[in-house]
């Protein structure tokens, strides 16, 4: 049971004895229709007609060497399926770039001209495509190559999976086979697709052919053994509703909205969604905060509940946090009294401590990033700017980067480590407690708090009737050498004696 002190008794403390308790705790614990309408009319005629002729055929072909997926998803709609069924049909391999490369030399003559007379795939018939394979659980959608390269381990495990090349949609087997992982693009061309000899006109035929057998998919006898399926948290779009807008960023904006797991089983969700169609830049960063979040499971942090990666725009869907914002909390009640915001400040402490113990740099520790649960606890959110496994990350530019949070070596070196959330951890207290009346450094441009943050010397002072403890906290926060500077668990152990801190993890793995 979790009994943090008292505003009383941490008043009871003075500031010289609080520093030196920290100071031992610290040093021993560091280390729209019309549009489908135009799209159909601009199509080539041998497509079109081929769509046509196709329309009855689209159905998930079965094969015992591919997983049941049947508890994730659902065959879709021979409506959907009309346009689709002709384009899953795979062509001649063609190594993306940057990986391994197959010489013209060894591809036969009959798939080169095949690759010349490639028909490129639209929006509109990419997205019904897409929707159609996700009746497969090999199918892996948007994910990017990154992310996918953990899930592949053994000669012959292989997934398909959407992506852009020159700006174009084009579908990719990934494969692992000795010791190297091989991405070989997708290129459908005259109504047919094609892989290393084998033509077949739909790709989940074709797919299951090379499975049976184990004819290579290139010159170096690389096989298509065991189909791996989609990890448990992939969700799919069709059982995802987007309602009411809470919020946005710069890549996505946040909404309310409700995910169906069974069929008396929905939950409220928040939706956090990229911003049209994004580049594979763009989409690795968003996806890289969802990897992230994977293997988080503390009440004081957000819980990711899935990533919907199947088509655009891409989603990541976290737990609702009913409460809102901390910093529209605090600005609109200003009835909330000294132990509730010390509680604000202690639930965020254990949270900090609990991603500290995995490594986790935050990079962004705000108010405005801190959320309420149902039970009114902070829920630390947006790891946006997160990294793990690294003790220090250093970057030679601060681009967009909050000035006014940053630690002194951040400004300097433009280094991030734990050391510099605390940091920022300090510049929180006093949003707490100032009740987010403004932003830290009322009244001063990012100029002139930069020379504060940059002066030796405490840059703010804890706003009235902030309790003494806290106080001092903050004034160790602001230590301007790192090394000096308190961790997470020595300051929480100042916070709550009597409550063990979460334990360190020796290995932050997100798959």
């Amino acid at each position: 049971m979790l009994v943090a002190p008292s505003t009383t008794s941490l008043d009871r403390m003075s500031s010289l004895s609080l520093r030196n308790l920290i100071s031992r705790i610290s040093h021993s614990s560091c280390s729209s229709e019309s549009g489908r309408a135009s799209i159909s009319s601009a199509m080539p005629p041998k497509l079109k007609a081929r769509i046509a002729q196709d329309s009855a055929i689209l159905q998930p072909s079965s094969s015992a060497s591919f997983p049941s997926d049947s508890s994730k998803t659902k065959t879709p709609e021979k409506s959907k399926n009309a346009l689709v069924s002709k384009m899953t049909r795979t062509s001649a391999p063609s190594v993306i770039p940057s990986m391994q490369k197959t010489s013209a030399a060894t591809v036969k003559g009959s798939e080169l001209e095949m690759l010349k007379n490639a028909v490129p795939i639209d929006d509109f018939a990419s997205r019904e495509m897409a929707r159609a394979l996700t009746s497969h659980p090999w199918y892996h959608g948007l994910m990017p190559r990154e992310e996918i390269e953990e899930l592949v381990k053994t000669d012959g495990d292989f997934l398909v999976r959407k992506t852009e090349v020159s700006g174009k949609a084009r579908y990719a087997v990934s494969v692992y086979f000795t010791n190297r992982i091989r991405h070989i693009l997708l290129k459908y061309a005259d109504g047919m697709w094609c892989l290393h000899g084998i033509k077949k006109a739909k790709l989940t035929e074709l797919i299951e052919e090379h499975v049976r057998t184990r004819t290579p998919v290139q010159t170096d006898g690389t096989t298509l053994v065991k189909a791996v399926p989609r990890p448990d948290f992939y969700i799919l779009h069709e059982h995802v509703e987007v309602k009411k807008k809470l919020g946005g960023g710069a890549f996505g904006d946040v909404h309310i909205g409700t995910l169906k797991r069974g069929e008396h089983d929905v939950i409220d969700v928040a939706v956090k969604k990229l911003k049209g169609v994004m580049h594979k830049k763009q989409r690795t960063e968003f996806v890289k905060e969802a990897k992230l979040m994977r293997r988080f499971d503390h009440p004081n942090i957000v819980r990711l509940i899935g990533v919907a990666p199947q088509e655009e725009p891409l989603m990541i869907l976290l737990e609702l946090a009913s409460g809102g914002s901390l910093q529209a909390k605090l600005k609109s009640d200003l009835s909330i009294g000294k132990e509730r915001l010390t509680r604000y400040v202690l639930d965020g402490c254990r949270g900090m401590c609990y991603l500290a113990g995995r490594k986790v740099i935050h990079r962004d520790i705000a108010a405005r990033n801190c959320l309420l649960g149902k039970n009114d606890e902070v829920k630390i959110s947006d790891f946006g700017l997160s990294v793990a496994d690294k003790s220090v990350l250093k970057l030679e530019r601060l681009k967009n980067m909050p000035i006014k949070w940053l630690s002194p070596e951040t400004l300097r070196k433009g280094e991030f480590s734990t050391k510099s959330d605390v940091w920022a951890f300090g510049v929180l207290i006093w949003e707490v407690f100032s009740r987010c009346k403004s932003d830290p450094f009322p009244g001063e441009n990012n100029t002139q708090a930069r020379a504060k943050i940059l002066s030796n010397k405490q840059p703010m002072q804890a706003p009235d009737g902030t309790p003494n403890v806290l106080s001092a906290v903050m004034a160790l926060c602001f230590t301007q050498d790192p090394n000096e500077r308190p961790d997470f668990e020595g300051i929480f152990k100042v916070l709550a004696p009597r409550e063990i801190p979460p334990p360190p993890m020796p290995s932050f793995e997100t798959y």
